[in-house]
């Protein structure tokens, strides 16, 4: 059940396999005659998005539409929210964002000042410059989802360490509502928290410290994208068992699933992400086709005079969870590509 370091390295080798499907992967739109969208975010080279570009390819099938991609491959806040400046310069019939942080706000407004519609989704912050839309998680209700995940399967006493990228703000929520909802409805004790930073290598030598500092925990849990990567891959380099930890973490890499597939970590609550990308574009689509006309649902007699926004202000996707029962409708071989 459990791999050693040669595991590991097969994981490691499997990880940067995906990302490099990130980054080469490019919009494949049926014929181009279709309206032009842009994703501008940072991060674009990270595993996590595969899943989220998945949907925009599925999107670009079914509208016949071209979803461009551009911004940094990691995490970059200066140069993410310069690539909606950039989509801005494009002129295109929406923007598709992400807000872990609020760098990208002020090239948000600017893009609703001159009639170019954004949609926000994965992550939010309180100002969202005025966006039509967030689509993704509530992330304090994903907390007390993982929260009571980590009951259910680790019972309802112990203390636990958190794994997390400190400062993003869907983490921040999450952790938020794990920390309350245990507080509230348990007695679990939180030993400490690790920061990730949500990239691989850091949540790998960053558990290899937690292993060594709490060496008496019952509990890991993760919150972001690399921290069950972090969690597994460090276990099999330190060699160590982890098998009787409870271990719930959050997101879908491939090396999570694979652990979950050989016990080591016990559940994955995940983001429904290839939907909320392609609910992305359809609320664009929906946006901007008279046919459909949701610009011009008549809650008002003009909205655009009034300065009604005609969008739900959140979409919210929920979560759900990926164990040993159901890890193989998630893995990436199974997957339909478009």
């Amino acid at each position: 059940m459990f791999k050693n370091i040669i595991g590991s390295s097969i994981r490691r080798t499997a990880l940067l396999a995906g990302a490099v499907v990130v980054m080469t992967a490019g919009a494949s739109a049926q014929d181009g005659s279709g309206r032009s969208y842009v994703y501008a975010s940072q991060l674009q080279g990270h595993p996590y998005l595969l899943d989220s570009l998945l949907g925009m390819d599925y999107a670009q099938k079914q509208f016949g539409v071209t979803v461009e991609r551009i911004g940094p491959q990691g995490w970059d806040p200066v140069a993410g929210a310069e690539a909606v400046e950039q989509a801005i310069a494009r002129k295109p019939a929406g923007i598709i964002t992400t807000l872990w942080e609020p760098g990208a706000v002020p090239g948000i407004r600017r893009a609703m000042e001159q009639g170019i519609p954004v949609v926000v989704i994965e992550a939010v912050t309180p100002d969202d410059g005025g966006a039509l839309t967030f689509i993704g998680l509530d992330n304090y209700a994903a907390g007390v989802d993982t929260a009571k995940e980590l009951i259910e399967r680790g019972g309802n006493s112990g203390s636990y360490v958190a794994s997390g990228n400190w400062g993003a703000s869907n983490t921040d929520a999450k952790f938020k509502g794990l920390t309350e909802y245990l507080e509230a409805n348990s007695e679990w004790k939180l030993a400490g928290r690790i920061d990730d930073k949500a990239t691989t290598s850091t949540a790998i030598d960053a558990a290899k410290t937690m292993f060594n500092t709490y060496p008496d925990i019952n509990a890991v849990v993760g919150l972001d994208s690399s921290s069950g990567t972090g969690i597994c891959l460090a276990a099999e380099e330190l060699e160590k068992d982890i098998t009787d930890l409870t271990v719930i973490v959050h997101d879908r890499e491939d090396p999570v699933l694979e652990c979950i597939q050989d016990g080591v970590i016990d559940a994955s609550i995940v983001n429904k992400t290839a939907l909320q990308a392609y609910m992305a574009v359809q609320m664009l689509e929906a946006y901007n086709d008279q046919k459909i006309g949701l610009a011009n649902v008549p809650i008002s007699a003009d909205n655009k005079a009034a300065g009604v926004n005609p969008f739900p202000a959140q979409i919210y996707m929920g979560t759900e969870v990926i164990d040993g029962e159901n890890v193989g409708q998630f893995t990436r071989a199974n997957l339909p590509k478009y």
